[in-house]
């Protein structure tokens, strides 16, 4: 068989099928190829002159293919397109940093598009790389107490709120009511402690556990990504300098950066924030977007978000309840059949008991940053309610800027939403130690 002359990398049957007739028409030899897995075997079996791939997809990544290609002396000299709904000004950066001829944002125009193709196989680049970029029923049982010291009944699940706020660009002097520390959140069972994302807040909770010596059968932290306000505390996590404890560290690789190299300079870098080597038992495990079930009867579920770099969004599924984190998502509202993050991550999440989920700006704000990685309020409220059919909503990633009084107003206008539009769901901006108590199956 004669080698085709493109290759398609597009998990979407609708987007990958419509680019391969697309192309066929206008003559090129076209394979199309659905699971990302199978992307650099087919790559290097077949020889394209040209690979057309998506961003977010199972498996691995369209910035993973890129990476690949080009940094395979046999495969470097292929052109690559990388066409994505993920459109975020510094996405593109990474793409040609990573080597990609061209970036298409979807949706586009299925006029143009051969000609596109045309012009970046004859060698004529449509839009030149920028410069580099910079360095880069669910009831609640109990709210807004400290962390007991008593141990949990088998089936309850307690979620407890360390940190919820975004880093600013200068620390601010004021206090804040709904606290100042970036990203985390415990999920702690009888026996296991999950913790997802290491921002500042992760620091009070290792305090609080070897202080109390809680020695839990396992530690579980389960990064999003890897901006500096979701792993700023990993590096003073107590429990780390604990020989008692055992430790799995969880994330997704980003070409940038894979998470060994993000634990290694945490933890033994001369720039790191520590001194001292972890004495913990640590794991590291590099997963993708997928089902994990870390013990009989804990199934973590793991999706790349919307939002700039590889972000994964989690479902932690234990006891008949569902927990799903997604710290940093823009839910758009208008999605189509070429960006249809929406409804993915609608059916990832749907019957989530308590869904916590980036609520940055305001409704009015939002307008001026649609399409940077966040969301706005409104259109949070309605997706959790109608696409996630949630129970509770959690509002997080509260912004930095903000004052009390603007975070109060947010936590209003979400509650009134929600009653007028006939919500049952509940809706909560929390505090610092905030605390849910869920009643699961034992």
């Amino acid at each position: 068989m004669e080698n085709p002359d493109i290759v398609i990398v597009d998990d979407d049957p609708m987007v990958g099928e419509l680019s391969r007739d697309l192309l066929t028409d206008a003559g090129y030899k076209v394979t199309l190829v659905q699971d990302s897995m199978e992307a650099i075997p087919t790559i290097k079996a077949q020889m394209p002159r040209l690979i057309v791939t998506d961003i977010m997809m199972p498996g691995i990544t369209g910035m993973d293919i890129c990476k690949a290609v080009k940094s395979d002396r046999a495969l470097k000299h292929i052109k690559i397109i990388v066409v994505s709904g993920k459109s975020y000004q510094v996405e593109k950066q990474r793409a040609f940093q990573f080597g990609a001829d061209f970036f298409l944002q979807k949706p586009y125009n299925v006029e143009t598009f051969s000609s596109t193709v045309k012009s970046i196989l004859d060698g004529v680049t449509a839009n030149p790389a920028p410069p580099p970029a910079a360095p880069m029923s669910s009831s609640i049982i109990h709210e807004n107490e400290p962390v007991q010291t008593s141990d949990l009944q088998p089936g309850q699940i307690r979620v407890t709120v360390w940190g919820a706020r975004g880093l600013p660009a200068l620390m601010p002097n004021t206090p804040s009511r709904y606290g100042r520390q970036t990203s985390c959140l415990s999920v702690e069972t009888k026996d296991h402690l999950f913790i997802f994302d290491a921002g500042t807040g992760i620091v009070e909770l290792g305090r609080e556990i070897v202080a109390k010596k809680r020695y839990y059968k396992d530690i579980w932290i389960c990064l999003t990504h890897f901006h500096l306000d979701h792993i700023l505390g990993l590096g003073r996590f107590a429990p780390l300098y604990d020989s008692n404890f055992s430790i799995h560290l969880i994330a997704s690789n980003d070409p940038e950066k894979s998470l060994k190299e993000v634990a290694q300079s945490t933890f033994y870098s001369s720039f790191a924030l520590t001194k001292q080597p972890p004495k913990a038992k640590i794991d590291v495990y590099e997963i993708l977007e997928d089902n994990y079930e870390l013990f009989p009867g804990v199934k973590l579920s793991a999706m790349y978000a919307n939002h700039p770099t590889s972000t994964l969004v989690y479902m932690l599924d234990m006891l008949g309840k569902k927990i799903t984190y997604a710290p940093d998502s823009e839910i758009w509202g208008d999605a189509t059949a070429f960006q249809d993050y929406d409804e993915k991550f609608g059916g990832f999440c749907k019957g989530s008991d308590l869904f916590v989920h980036d609520a940055v700006y305001t409704d009015k704000d939002y307008e001026t940053r649609k399409h940077e990685g966040h969301s706005g309020l409104s259109i949070v409220v309605d997706f959790a309610a109608e696409k996630v059919q949630a129970k509770e909503l959690v509002l997080w990633h509260a912004n930095p800027d903000y004052s009390d009084e603007d975070l109060d107003r947010m936590l209003t206008d979400a509650k009134t939403r929600a009653q007028a539009k006939g919500f049952t769901m509940q809706c909560h901006l929390p505090q610092e130690r905030h605390s849910f108590l869920l009643q699961g199956h034992p």
